[in-house]
């Protein structure tokens, strides 16, 4: 009896053995690496390099790690293959030189609940779906002024409503990152919907709460699913991706809503803004045979459109206002550098970038030792590919890591020092190089760039001109390091605005 029990357990305990010893060599069969992927830390059997990827700040890990092995990084997280580029020349070779190869966009678990893989234009995968809609969305926005001085007049008067909203706070600390949102979130609506939103507007709240709940931690435990497929039904990881679904439709919800308001009103011969322009569009297609234009690509477009025209510009303002804060220093130079040039009584113009290289130097030097896309936006092999003479498998997923290239020591000396003065030649002149990529590179770099560039000059140097900004007092530096999430937003911190005579 013994003796047979004794089999039995022995028999099981071999059977358990041989089993796990099974399902790893399969699992290893199945994720083993090409002979010739680029170099990269030792993975966890099953889990990957989990360590290097979910850390709350990738980026320095990435840059890190680059040191030792090249800025062409191999990891692993599950069964996804991943590249990380961690120098201008890999950035530019990929994104650029092969951009045929390297401007897809992964396809995530987590993607394809949001609707992003069949919907919009930032994440849908790459292909003539997309290529369409990112022509035709250019130039429609371009009919409605979108990277033209035209402009320049909209943002102005956005930029006057925001200081008449900071002068409401009086001698009250406030947190300036809604008004900001708010203000360049309207120079984006003007164009897509035609209309602005008022500061206290409830609607407008809600969308910003939404989207930064997606790009923030919320969405860091979501991506655990698109990695780890046994994870999607961990209570935790289950609710996040609940709810950054949740919050994408309750977005296209509301982008839906003003859709059928353009509808009640809509008139061919009369075109608005950027809806009217779309819905002329899927009027004039209308049975035609492979009609890409709807409603619902409208819906996501118009959420796109939002988030790209309002997160990158108003969190580099709020990158610059801290970093005013922390160092009072170069704020003076920037305040006396206005005044000598347009003083107090000129509204500032785009004509006076030349005569401002200083402090367009200052808002350079933000977007480099801070940018808000710190890691870039994810990209994905679309075939089997090669870089630098390593092999990219097809469905690799690529990250650029921008933060590495604009704190590479060799182009910026004491990269993690404020020196504005590094964007200035010997002359006093504004200058940057070809390495200064806070927008990325190739087909999917920032559409928005150009705007965002127009609207960083006329908002800071706006603000500067007319206000002093310092700290509450008692109130600690704060910090340099970003929330984490997609993208690098600063941590909250309340801020004295205060008139200048």
């Amino acid at each position: 009896m013994v003796v047979s029990a004794l089999f039995s357990y022995l028999n099981l305990q071999t059977c358990v053995i041989l089993g796990v010893v099974f399902l790893l060599a399969y699992w290893y069969l199945r994720t083993r690496a090409p002979p010739n992927l680029p170099p990269g830390p030792w993975a966890w059997p099953g889990l990957g390099n989990v360590l290097q990827m979910f850390t709350k700040v990738p980026h320095l890990m990435w840059t890190q790690l680059a040191e030792t092995y090249g800025p062409v990084l191999y990891l692993q997280l599950g069964s996804q293959r991943i590249v990380v580029l961690s120098s201008y020349s890999a950035i530019h070779e990929a994104l650029v030189k092969k951009g045929e190869d390297f401007s897809c966009r992964p396809h995530w678990y987590t993607f394809q609940k949001m609707g992003f893989m069949d919907y919009g234009i930032i994440m849908l995968p790459y292909g003539p779906f997309w290529k369409q809609q990112r022509k035709y969305t250019i130039m429609g926005l371009r009919d409605f002024g979108f990277g033209k001085r035209s402009l320049e007049g909209k943002i102005l008067e956005e930029s006057q409503g925001l200081q008449e909203e900071i002068l409401k706070k009086g001698e009250n600390p406030f947190n300036i990152r809604l008004m900001l949102q708010n203000a360049v979130g309207n120079v984006i609506c003007s164009i897509v919907l035609g209309k602005r939103f008022e500061y206290n507007d409830e609607k407008f709240e809600k969308i910003t709460k939404a989207f930064d709940q997606n790009l923030g931690a919320e969405q860091q435990l979501s991506a655990v699913a698109n990695f780890f497929p046994w994870a999607r039904h961990i209570p935790a990881i289950k609710s996040a991706v609940t709810k950054v679904t949740e919050n994408v439709e309750n977005c296209v919800a509301t982008m839906r809503e003003d859709i059928a308001a353009h509808k009640e009103t809509f008139d061919p011969n009369d075109i608005r803004d950027f809806i009217d322009t779309y819905l002329l569009e899927i009027r004039n297609k209308e049975g035609q045979d492979g009609n890409d234009f709807s409603d619902r690509q409208l819906e996501y477009l118009i959420g796109d459109l939002f988030l790209a025209g309002t997160e990158t510009t108003s969190s580099t303002l709020t990158w610059a206002l801290l970093y005013m804060l922390r160092h009072p220093d170069i704020q003076d130079k920037v305040h006396q550098e206005i005044d000598n040039t347009i003083g107090q009584n000129v509204t500032p113009s785009l004509t006076h970038r030349s005569q401002l290289p200083y402090t367009e130097a200052v808002i350079a030097e933000v977007m480099r030792i801070n940018p808000i896309a710190a890691v870039g936006a994810m990209h994905s092999t679309s075939n089997d590919t090669t870089l630098f003479g390593y092999d990219i498998p097809k469905d690799t997923v690529v990250f650029p890591n921008i933060w590495a290239v604009l704190h590479n020591p060799a182009v910026y000396p004491e990269p993690d020092v404020f020196k504005p003065e590094r964007f200035l030649d010997d002359s006093g002149q504004f200058k940057k190089g070809d390495n200064f990529i806070p927008f990325s590179l190739g087909r999917r770099a920032c559409l928005g760039e150009q705007l965002a560039r127009m609207e960083l000059f006329l908002f800071f140097t706006s603000l500067m001109q007319r206000f002093a900004f310092k700290l509450p007092e008692g109130a600690d530096l704060p910090s340099t390091i970003g929330k984490p999430g997609i993208t690098n937003v600063a941590e909250d911190f309340d801020l004295h605005a205060i008139p200048r005579e």
